[in-house]
């Protein structure tokens, strides 16, 4: 049962995942404003702040605020990257590194040498990352720059809000992460250059539905958070984690689908030639997850 639930989690992420690049490219929300309400929005968790709130030492708050701080660049870098590339595409491959960069602070830190497992993933894992971004036309080094730096990023902020909580409530925890994240980038906006990115919606087509679109996403990627957090204390993490790769499959396969059918919602390659070279990366990144987290 756990195991479908895990599933069922994932379809809903991939579905998430292809709001932000429908919202990104066909309504032309720029990564500058589409990060700004994204974030921003995260500051409505504060108002469970007065139910969760627990005096905490100020090395663990200044822990949580600076992984607050690179919550909110990576999740400008993450859309910049959304913005320039195909959601099947950038999705398996940010995420399918992230793994390789945890390792990389595990080795960092003095922890532990990477195991076997560990290194047969690590095998897997970054072909498969290269394979899934290969594109004989239009490659563009820096396109493929900004996904590695928002992996890295993904891999430094788990890696600082696992240590920032190591004691109290998560959810107490969240809460200055959360508030560090928006709050920044509201000081931003005190720089006009800044300000004019972030409200500029001249090219924005129907705005009205795509405000309500917008919301409606978040309402969804929120209380699939949510989901994913129960998860993770019912189930077994290594076996949430192994299963990321359904995640992928299920955008490939929505990213076929609304390709051929609804190209106005969604525009990808969908030559055999691309599909093969698709499911053979999937296949790497599923099975160096599955190694990783499982095994």
């Amino acid at each position: 049962m756990v195991t479908f639930l895990i599933i069922a989690q994932y379809f809903v992420a991939a579905a998430v995942d292809v709001f932000d690049k429908f919202l990104i490219s066909k309504r032309k929300l720029e990564p500058y404003a589409y990060t700004f309400f994204t974030v921003g929005l995260g500051l409505l968790y504060l108002v469970i702040w007065p139910w969760v709130y627990r005096p905490l030492p100020w090395h663990l708050v200044s822990i949580n605020l600076v992984s607050g701080l690179v919550y909110a660049l990576t999740m400008f870098v993450f859309f910049k990257a959304l913005s320039q590339g195909e959601v099947s595409r950038v999705i398996p491959f940010v995420f399918g590194l992230v793994p390789v960069f945890d390792m990389f602070f595990v080795w960092l830190t003095g922890r532990n040498a990477l195991s076997l497992a560990e290194f047969a993933a690590f095998c897997l894992l970054l072909p498969g990352a290269l394979l899934i971004s290969y594109r004989k036309e239009n490659f563009s080094a820096k396109h493929i720059g900004t996904k590695i730096l928002a992996s890295f990023l993904f891999s430094l902020y788990y890696f600082i809000w696992q240590y920032g909580n190591q004691s109290g409530s998560l959810l107490n925890h969240l809460m200055w992460d959360r508030l560090a994240a928006g709050g920044i980038l509201f000081l931003l906006l005190f720089l006009p250059s800044f300000r004019r990115k972030v409200f500029a919606s001249g090219q924005v087509p129907k705005k009205t539905q795509t405000t309500w679109l917008f919301l409606l996403k978040q309402a969804i990627g929120g209380l699939n958070f949510i989901f994913f957090s129960w998860l993770l204390v019912v189930g077994k993490i290594p076996l949430v984690n192994g299963l990321q790769g359904f995640r992928y499959l299920f955008l490939f396969l929505a990213s076929l689908f609304l390709s051929r059918k609804y190209r106005h919602i969604l525009d990808e390659e969908t030559s055999r030639r691309t599909i093969g070279i698709k499911l053979t990366a999937l296949g790497m990144i599923f099975l160096g997850t599955l190694i990783l987290f499982v095994f």
